[in-house]
Formats: structure tokens, sequence, C-alpha cells
């Protein structure tokens, strides 16, 4: 069947199987195990499918099975001839360095369904296998000589892939897709309600006719090429083009004829689209990726103690389905280089990335262009034809299925906690995303986390007043300094992908049940819920597609939060900010971060969030239940002999704290000394306090419920303490605090609370009896719930401190104007400082004020005026006063 000048592959397989010792071959998806291979197969006979004949290429999928250990395959796929695995080929070639292919796979492909009994059942599966002898995009402009000795994607023929197995030092790629049955499974699977006509499916009556079943037979070899196609436009993206040939294209759109024609000057607004298409344009190159790829293989490995990917499971199928946009949060500079290179390595085409104007400077500039960066000026305002050409420039990328990188937020956080959405680049994107209707378009949230961020010194000078330095060579070189500075550990994390499609319909749906006059929206003007339906001269202007933006903004910033990991840092941060003593005993500060530990990781749970810290160990439930119960973490008193919990659990758990605790003193972030008993104690550095708040801020939305919960049941009355309460009043402070929690909407506070509440009976914190909450009188416990409380202590007070001077402006004048609320809330909150009621110095109120007033204007309480002032919605205020403390925070308003 597969034969070369009469000989079998078999045999020239045996030939130069020797080339077989220089390969190193990568396998993808990176998800496959030895162990999920196994039990895919489980028992099942396999046929590779290969997208062409290559004796070459049988040597490295025979080697990539020796590396998953299961069995090579030395045989065509025929008819009872093989037990374990088989080959088909699509097309097969005649000559060992012929580029010219038989096509026989009709034939072989019928003749194995018809005379294998194995095809009758689940038991005959094919797999599409992809090998790729280089990952470089394909280039337009590329030289007819240069192409033809080393093709894009190495798919030529033999010699062809010697030079490229040499020119890559022995790397290859290969990659294995989805599998597919028989056509009697297959075909019938098949989705109808996507108008694919299925003419004929193989059935027992019919399974004779030659017609039916090549008609099958061409049917699975589409399939095929559709997951070969799949599979390299994930590893290679589309083909690429210089920015001349972008400039052509841009000049070539109609909306740009229309926009040059209606201009004062033809001719040099033409010039300045041209001009400012090279400003923004990427040069993507794949040689300088691979030399980054390999000085960052150095690099991470000085900077960071492990790169840990976590539920990129999901997401390799997605990036297979349709076009990717990638929104990360904004926590580094080194974002953009971490993702890029974990997408790289795990076999995806590098994205084009949004990169700031003040990053383009020598020689940062040149070298993020060819790694894929087009930049992007902070503000258009006054510039029609720089936003026009920006907005054209995103356009192309989108319609030519380029993966596209941004970060929304607009700059790197410098509190922590997800900022604002800039939508600007988003609208954008879903302006042509919905021009297109392109509805299976995906985009993927990504969560960073750092045990120590370079630039946390920064940010903490920033915060105090400092102005933000510019980028440029010095600081570079700066940075290239820090390459031998270790930052422990970081952690990137995918979200859910959330799909076009579906979100818009969400959005819709949501319109109807909305939708009010008042706001220009009536069920005759809705839009439909399916992008496909959409009318061609619809106005991408329309309040709903503005609407939408800024909710698909939201629900991409939830769903970051979503796949939060909470850093070893970032969970001591929280710790010693939260404690009412300028120092905190060791064993107290053991207790208390693994308490955090434990509450992350369960609470991920039932509310199916993907929440995790970045060091886990099953034995904190044992060991926080044996300290509530065996000892008095006030008195320090040892733990008992009796205990339920075992030497091996206890080590777990303090290996994990020694390795917390020890980072904290490695970056000084605490001190670590004796007290006059001889036991030690750690007081948090004073210098690097607001180094601790921006740790503290990463992960502020998975303790809040926690924190929230516990205040309630600490101040509120015991007739208070039932379950359908507590929903209520956290129901109403999520509404508040929306954009410090971004929790996802689809989680209602109902689950919230619940899962928080099983949690607290599961600690034994407390008892629930008919919906009744006790509280427990264990000493330990009520601490416990305390230091939980403390957590969301400054934002209570923020809050508390803005409404009530809210509530004395209104009673005062009748209103007042935005600056007037937070110049006054800040002399308020000084006061209340200088009294030590406010526990965080008034710096808070100046960092956070306007967030503060944002977020209640965002929720409906202050109302807004026609001469710029606002008032209060009286009625939803007595919701939330009491938990604020606005009683308290009044006696201190001017």
């Amino acid at each position: 069947m597969y034969s070369m000048l009469g000989i079998h592959f078999r045999r020239w397989a045996w030939l130069i199987s020797p080339l077989s010792s220089f390969m190193r071959i990568r396998i993808y998806p990176k998800s496959i195990t030895k162990e999920s291979f196994k039990e895919t197969l489980n028992n099942k006979s396999v046929v590779y499918v290969l997208p062409r004949m290559s004796i070459i290429d049988t040597l490295v999928l025979n080697k990539a099975l020796m590396e998953l250990e299961i069995k090579k395959v030395a045989l065509e796929a025929k008819p009872k001839r093989f037990r374990h695995g088989a080959l088909l080929a699509i097309k097969s070639s005649s000559l060992l360095f012929s580029n010219s292919f038989r096509d026989n796979f009709l034939s072989d492909f019928v003749r194995l369904i018809r005379n294998d009994p194995r095809s009758k059942n689940e038991k005959l599966i094919f797999i599409p296998v992809s090998i790729f002898w280089s990952r470089a995009p394909e280039r337009h402009e590329k030289g007819f000589l240069l192409r033809s000795l080393f093709p894009d994607d190495g798919t030529g023929n033999g010699l062809q892939k010697l030079f490229m197995l040499i020119l890559h030092r022995g790397e290859v790629n290969i990659s294995f897709g989805k599998i597919f049955h028989s056509p009697l499974i297959e075909l019938k699977n098949l989705d109808v309600a996507k108008n694919e006509t299925i003419t004929a499916l193989v059935t027992q009556e019919n399974q004779d006719s030659i017609e039916i079943e090549f008609d099958n037979a061409r049917k699975m070899r589409r399939l095929f090429n559709i997951e070969f196609a799949k599979e390299r436009a994930a590893a290679f993206g589309p083909a690429l083009y210089d920015n001349e040939r972008i400039s052509q294209w841009i000049l070539s759109t109609p909306t740009t004829k229309k926009f040059i024609q209606s201009s004062e000057n033809p001719l040099k607004t033409e010039q300045q689209i041209v001009k400012y298409t090279r400003e923004i344009g990427a040069n993507y190159n794949y040689v300088t990726i691979r030399a980054l790829e390999k000085i960052f293989d150095f690099i991470w490995t000085k900077i960071f103690e492990g790169v840990r990917v976590r539920h990129f499971e999901n997401i390799e199928r997605v990036a297979k389905e349709g076009q990717i946009l990638w929104m990360p949060s904004h926590r580094s500079h080194f974002d953009y280089l971490l993702l890029s290179y974990v997408l790289f390595k795990k076999g995806f085409v590098i994205p084009h990335i949004a990169a700031g104007i003040n990053l383009n400077f020598w020689p940062i500039g040149s070298i993020l262009r060819k790694g894929g960066a087009f930049f992007i000026r902070r503000s258009f305002a006054g510039n029609r034809i720089y936003a026009h050409t920006f907005t054209e420039y995103v356009n192309f990328l989108l319609q030519n299925s380029f993966p596209v990188e941004f970060f929304h937020e607009g700059g790197r956080s410098r509190i922590g906690k997800l900022l604002q959405p800039k939508v600007g680049m988003l609208s954008i994107c879903v302006q042509s995303i919905l021009t297109r209707k392109s509805e299976n378009t995906y985009i993927v949230p990504v969560y960073f986390s750092y045990d120590k961020v370079m630039e946390d010194d920064s940010y903490a000078k920033e915060l105090k007043g400092a102005k933000k330095q510019k980028e440029n060579v010095l600081q570079f070189l700066n940075g290239v300094r820090k390459v031998f500075t270790n930052y422990g550990s970081v952690d990137v994390s995918f979200g859910d992908p959330l799909k076009i499609g579906d979100i818009w319909k969400e959005y819709i749906d949501k319109v109807k049940k909305e939708s009010t006059e008042e706001f220009g929206i009536t069920p005759e003007n809705i839009l439909p819920n399916n992008l496909k339906l959409l009318p061609e001269d619809f106005d991408t202007r329309d309040p709903q597609v503005q609407g939408f933006i800024k909710y698909l903004s939201k629900r991409v910033n939830q769903k970051i939060n979503c796949a939060a990991t909470a850093s070893d840092t970032s969970l001591l941060a929280t710790c010693l900010l939260s404690s009412q003593e300028d120092s905190i005993q060791y064993k107290t500060l053991q207790y208390q971060v693994i308490l955090l530990h434990f509450l992350i990781n369960e609470i991920s749970k039932p509310l199916n969030w993907k929440l995790s810290t970045s060091s886990n160990s099953e034995n904190s439930l044992p060991y926080l239940l044996n300290e509530n119960l065996h000892s008095d973490i006030k008195n320090n008193v040892n733990l008992s002999t009796d205990l339920t919990i075992t030497e091996n659990q206890v080590g777990s758990v303090y290996s994990i704290i020694n390795q917390i605790f020890s980072a904290g003193e490695r970056w000084e972030l605490m001190k670590k000394k004796k007290n006059k008993d001889g036991d030690f104690e750690f007081t948090r550095n004073e210098v690097k306090e607001m180094n601790l708040w921006w740790y503290r801020g990463t992960i502020f939305h998975t303790l809040a419920p926690f924190g929230i919960i516990a205040h309630i049941l600490l101040t509120g009355k015991s007739e208070d303490r039932t379950q359908q309460k507590l929903e209520a009043k956290v129901s109403s402070i999520r509404r508040i605090w929306q954009d410090d929690l971004y929790w996802d909407s689809k989680t209602s506070s109902q689950l919230i609370t619940k899962s928080c509440l099983d949690i607290f009976v599961q600690l034994q914190f407390i008892e629930l009896n008919d919906n009744i909450i006790t509280l427990s009188k264990n000493t330990s416990i009520t601490q416990s719930l305390q230091f939980l409380s403390r957590i969301i202590k400054p934002e209570t007070e923020l809050y508390g401190i803005q409404m009530a001077t809210a509530i004395e402006l209104v009673k005062e004048k009748g209103s007042f104007t935005r600056d007037e609320l937070i110049q006054k809330s800040i002399t308020t909150h000084s006061a209340a400082f200088l009294r030590t009621i406010a526990i965080q110095p008034p710096i808070f109120s100046k960092v956070f004020a306007q967030r503060t007033f944002e977020s209640y204007f965002k929720a409906g309480f202050f109302i807004p005026h026609s001469n710029i002032k606002f008032s209060l919605n009286a009625t939803s205020i007595s919701a939330f006063s009491d938990f604020l403390d606005v009683n308290l925070w009044s006696d201190f308003v001017p």
C-alpha cells in the first residue's frame, strides 16, 4: 500500500532510523501525558491519519509514540491486518524526495471500513497527526529560492525536511488532533443544525452501496482536512504581510477611500495613513521569536523559581475552533512576555500584542515589533487620521484571523485589584467582529499571579505621590541588572473562554428584559440575539452595541478574577495587614496563612470558579480543626498528644509555612524577632507597607465573601443571623463593591453565601440549623472570625467615610459635586485617623476616593443632575449603612 521504488515504507524507515537519535520531539497538545493518552486509546485500534505519506514523518510519529509508551506503527490500515495501530495517509508519494503525490485515500478508506468489523463499533478510532518541521508563518514576500529550500511548515519532500531538521537542530513538532470514529458513528453525530446536508449514512441496509461508501469517505476526508487546517492555523497563524502591503490594504478599503475623499487634503491624508501604519505596525519575525525563546528559557529560570500554567487544557480546543482575543490582567511588564512565551511553548502562534507607545524606544521597540507587538498611543484625541489608521490596522488583523492580545485595563494596576476597563481597544475589536458577524470569536481571560513583582517598589512610590517614570533605555538596563534577582514563582491561569456569539445572545436577552424607552431602546428596535441575523446596515454606534461593549468588558474582568491564583506573598500580606498589633506571633501567623489557604481552595469548588493558591496542601483542614479544638492560639499552647492529625500531615503544612515565611523575609516584607518569652514573632516592614497593600489587592475579591459574612455575624444582632438575611446583606454589599470584587454575575449571592456558610460549618466556626446560625463559643474560633472581618476593614472605612460625608453634604446643601465630595472625604478620613478611629492612613482616601465615588455612582446611590451636582438615593442607603458604620463616621465630617 505505502511503498517507494517497490520497497515497503517499514524498510525505508529502518534505513533512515539513525536520524531519530538526532530528533528532539515536541508533542502537542501539552496536556497529553502517558497516562491520559493510554486512557484515550483504552485498548482501541488506532489509525493514525497523516496529511501525506512520508517515511521521515513516520519516523517522527514512532518516536513520539515511544515517548508516550505506545507501540510503534509498522503497518498500513488494511482490514484485519493490524491490532493496535496503523497508518493512513490522505496522499501518498511515489518517491522519497518527490513533491508529487497520489490520492489513494478513498479506495483505501472504503476498503477498511467495508471489511473491518471494528468499524461497526467504537473499537476503531482515527487520530489525525500533524507534523511540523518548522513553525515559521508563511510570508507573502518570501523569495522563490528560499521558499523552495525551506518551506514555511516543512511539509515538502524528504530533502527539504532534512534541511529543516539541521536548521532547527533536530527539533520537530508533532500534534495529535481530535479523535474520530468510523463513518457509521461519526457522520451520525454531525450537527444537522449547521445545515450540513448529509445525503447518506452508512447503515446496515445500504452498506453495500459503493456510491454511498465513497460519499462517506469524502466526508471523512473533509473532516480530517479541516482538523489538519485547524492544527496548522493554531501553530502558525495566517500568512504574514509587511507594513507596506498592509498600508495598501488599508488604503484600498471602502471606509478609507471615503475618509480620504472627505478630508481637506486627500494626498496629505493618504501619506499620513502610510506614515501611521509604519508607526503602529508589528514586524513579526520568526528568527527573533526563536532567539527570544532561547533567551527566556534562560531568563525565566534565573528570575523565577517556576512558571506554572493553570487551566490551559480548556483553551487548547477553543484555540483551534475560532479566532482568539487574549485579554489578560496587567500586573507587570513581564505579562506580555510571559503569555507569549507560554503560548509558544504550548504550540500556539504568538499573538499580535497591543503595546503602549511608551515602550517604543531603542532597542526594546524594535525587538517587541519583531516579537509581534504593535504600538498604540495613549490618546487619539484630536487626531482623526491616526484614529482611523489604527482602527483599520486592527480590522486588518482580525479579518485575516490573527490572534490579538491587549490589556483592557489600559495600564498596569498600581493597587493590585483589577482596574475599571478602558473600552477603546475592545470597542474597535467588537465593531469589527459584529460587522463580519464572526460569532465564533473567543475572548480568553488570563490572570497573572507573582510572588514578587519587579515594579512593586515603583508602585509603592507612585501611590505615595511620586510621578510615574517614563520608560527609557536606562530603565531597560536597570531591568537587565534585575535578571539576576530571584522573584519567586509566577502563575499564569487561564479563565473560561467567552464566545462572542454566546455573550451577544446573553446580552440581548438581558436587554429584552430590561429595555425601556427612557434609554431609546424599545422592543421594536432591539437587535436580534443571533449575530448571523444582524442587518447588513446596522449602526455600530447603536446604544445596544455600546452597551454590549461595556457588558463584555465587565464579563471579562469577572472571568479574570474567577481564575485568580493567590500567591504566597499575597496571603502573607493579607495576614500582616489584618493584624491589630504591631507584631504577630509566629504560630498565629502560621494559622492565619493556612486558614486563608484553605478558604480560597475550598470556595472555588461549589462556585465552579478556578480559584487556587500557588502552593497547595490537602492537609490544611485537619491542621485547622486540630488548632481549633486542641490549642488556644492566643496563649500559644502546644498541640496535645491526642491529635488526630498525623506527623506527615503536619509536616506538609509546615513545609508550606516555611516557604511562605522565608519569602516574606527574603523580600524584606516583614522582620522576624524573639519576644521577651523567647518565642518568635513578626512585624511588618513599614518601608514596604504600600508593597503589602498591592499584594493584598490581588486576592481581596477571593477573601471578601468570608470577610463580609464574618463581619455581619460578629456585629449583627442574633435575630439577624439567618441565611436569608445574610444573603440580602451580601447582595447589597456586592452591588456597591462590584468594581472591587468583579464576582461572576452568573454566580448568585445566595450561592456565594451558602458556600461560605458551609465552609464555616466544615471548620466548626458555626452551627447551621433550620437556617439559624449559631456562633461557636471557642475563643480561637472567635478570633479567627475577627481576623476574617478585619480583612475587609479598609474597604468598609473608605466607603463608610465617603457615604457619611455625602449624607452630611446633602443635609447642609442639598447636593454636592464630585470633587467637593472627594476632598471633604479625605478631610474626614484625616480627622478620624488623628483620633485613632480610622485604622488606615488618609493616603488611602487620596488613592481610592475616586474609585469609591465611581462605585457608588454606578450602583445608583449618587443621582446626577444637570448642573454636575449629585444627590443621594436615600431609600437604598439603609440596606448597608450599619455594615459601613456610616453613623460613626458622620461625627468626623467637618
